[in-house]
């Protein structure tokens, strides 16, 4: 193998474990939607099968839904706002706004 195939082949590994750990860790926004509704008190909880989403929510950026900021720390507004905007581009179905705005109120500044 030349040197330079050597180096393709090893960029092309690290482009391709890159991709795989950011869709690994990202979580379905209608997962998320319902299970912090069921804490909320909007529905049933999800119990253990809601984990995995919880700990998506509370991770930082980019993992997860909480912004920290590099001078402040944890950004209470901004993780709100990604929090919120997640949570409404559920696709599969109808989100309540009033319930987003109640788990917002309720765990949206947590970090």
């Amino acid at each position: 193998m030349t040197l330079r195939g050597l180096f393709t082949t090893i960029a092309l590994g690290v482009a391709g474990l890159a991709t795989n750990s950011v869709h690994a860790q990202t979580w379905d926004p209608c997962t998320v939607y319902m299970c912090m509704a069921g804490i909320s008190g909007f529905g049933a909880s999800g119990g253990p099968a809601c984990a995995p989403a919880l700990a998506y929510w509370h991770a930082p950026t980019p993992a997860g839904l909480a912004v920290y900021d590099v001078w402040t720390g944890f950004d209470a507004p901004a993780s709100a706002a990604r929090r919120m905007a997640y949570m409404d581009s559920c696709p599969t179905i109808t989100v309540n706004p009033a319930v987003v705005s109640a788990i917002i109120a309720l765990h949206g500044s947590i970090p």
